[in-house]
């Protein structure tokens, strides 16, 4: 059997976690109008402190653990055995089968900076393109992937470092009141701008999953982290904060308004470059996530818990090429049939509920079951500071996503339902005999 390589180094893996959970502020003009300016602001950095940031320590700990292809569902089965490891798994995978198809979407949004008449099946024909465009990259391998995953960081960050140098003198605190959107309860306001703002930090801890593809995976993890993080907060906070200082008037913003601020602020030249920018954004992000879902069938389908065609990796270049032409078969229909993506991010939110609840139990399960794993990194404070970095997650889960996303609650439930029943059904007809289960750490060549 072919296997995958090990392809990313400290600066690939953290391009890679640019792309993957971020890719500029691109999507946050929805956040500001929809919630409000106030609400948008404050839940970036409620969703970096007791949100991303606990992502981050603790897949960084437990890769540094368990430094294996899969990641956090292996943490889980580590901690509560094969049944929650595959629901980990499962609501991860059909969450960013929903969640990667937004980007083909947002990419047309941005194109519309210079063609604003494109036809609604012009605009589908165009997201197909993009769809299997990256399909192709991504059969090249996770070297390649790694590789264009930094050209991207680099392209979309200098045009808002511009954009926000230019707009600081305007800085105006005021810009960010209301603190909810004109017409929304206080409540409502807030549950919306705390989707959005889960939503902008919530796969911090997925690149986990490339784990058996890294070089020295113990120790790149949490450098890697340290260059990604501060990209990814001042990247969504500055150019928010600017843009309400220039037009104050969220109401009226449209979904590429940054490109429509940038050409305001810096001339043609800036609106233009932020306009490529937003485009270079989705598919960035689209990139990120083919280089990281393809990894959780293949995984499963490799131990027997998936069908096997999964299984299959090219021999030349290593990708799991079976998964990348399933999943571009499923973006494809998904792009010419749906036409808005805020209701993708609020159910995504409910499968966040079942997923990260299980590897926060799982983190904690293992400190006191696994003291042995060999954890060159460790969240600080013992005892109360692993707790500390779950209390956040815990609340955002339990009480921030039943009332932001109460609206579609009996999707996100028919999604968690999704799990166990496909569980059952492959066993009940299982592709070849399940490998043993994975009790200490080890590294896939």
């Amino acid at each position: 059997m072919h296997r995958l390589r090990r392809g990313l180094g400290v600066l690939t893996l953290a391009g890679t976690i640019f792309v993957f959970v971020s890719s500029g502020p691109f999507g946050l003009e929805a956040m500001v109008r929809d919630a409000g300016p106030g609400a948008a602001v404050l839940m970036l950095v409620v969703g970096l402190v007791f949100w991303g940031l606990s992502h981050a320590l603790v897949a960084t700990e437990l890769s540094s653990a368990v430094p294996e292809e899969g990641g956090f569902f292996r943490w889980v089965e580590l901690a509560f055995g094969r049944f929650w490891g595959f629901q980990t798994a499962w609501w991860y995978w059909i969450k960013m089968l929903a969640d990667t198809s937004i980007y083909p979407m947002l990419f047309c949004e941005y194109l519309k900076y210079w063609v604003a008449d494109i036809g609604p099946w012009q605009e589908r024909g165009l997201r197909v393109l993009v769809i299997w465009l990256f399909v192709c990259i991504n059969l090249r391998g996770i070297r390649t992937g790694g590789g264009l995953a930094v050209g991207f960081t680099l392209f979309i960050l200098a045009p808002f470092a511009l954009f926000v140098l230019l707009g600081a003198p305007r800085l105006n605190p005021g810009a960010v009141t209301p603190l909810v959107a004109a017409g929304k309860g206080t409540l409502e306001g807030l549950g919306l701008a705390l989707m959005y703002g889960m939503w902008c930090y919530n796969t911090l801890d997925s690149v986990s999953i490339v784990a058996g593809e890294v070089k020295d995976p113990t120790r790149a993890y949490g450098r890697a982290y340290a260059l990604a993080i501060p990209c990814l907060f001042l990247g969504y906070l500055l150019p928010v904060l600017v843009a309400t200082s220039i037009d104050p008037a969220y109401a009226a913003w449209d979904d590429h308004h940054f490109s429509t601020l940038g050409f305001r602020l810096g001339g043609g030249w800036l609106g233009a470059w932020i306009a490529l920018a937003g485009l270079a954004s989705n598919l960035s992000l689209f990139h990120g996530a083919l280089m990281v879902n393809t990894r959780v069938p293949l995984v499963l389908a490799q131990e027997g818990r998936f069908p096997r065609p999964f299984a299959s990796v090219g021999a030349r270049f290593g990708a799991p090429w079976v998964s990348l032409v399933f999943e571009g078969a499923v973006y494809t229909v998904i792009a010419l049939t749906i036409g808005s993506f805020t209701d993708i991010v609020v159910w995504n939110q409910w499968l966040n509920l079942g997923i990260y609840t299980l590897i926060y139990l799982s983190f904690l399960r293992l400190r006191r079951k696994r003291p042995d794993l060999p954890r060159r990194f460790r969240v600080p404070g013992g005892w109360i500071g692993a707790i500390a970095i779950c209390v956040g997650p815990f609340l955002i889960c339990w009480a921030g996503v039943p009332i932001g996303g109460r609206r579609l609650a009996w999707a996100g439930l028919l999604g968690l339902l999704s799990g166990p029943l496909v569980y059952a059904a492959l066993r009940a007809f299982p592709g070849r005999p399940p490998a043993p289960p994975r009790g200490a750490p080890g590294t896939t060549p």
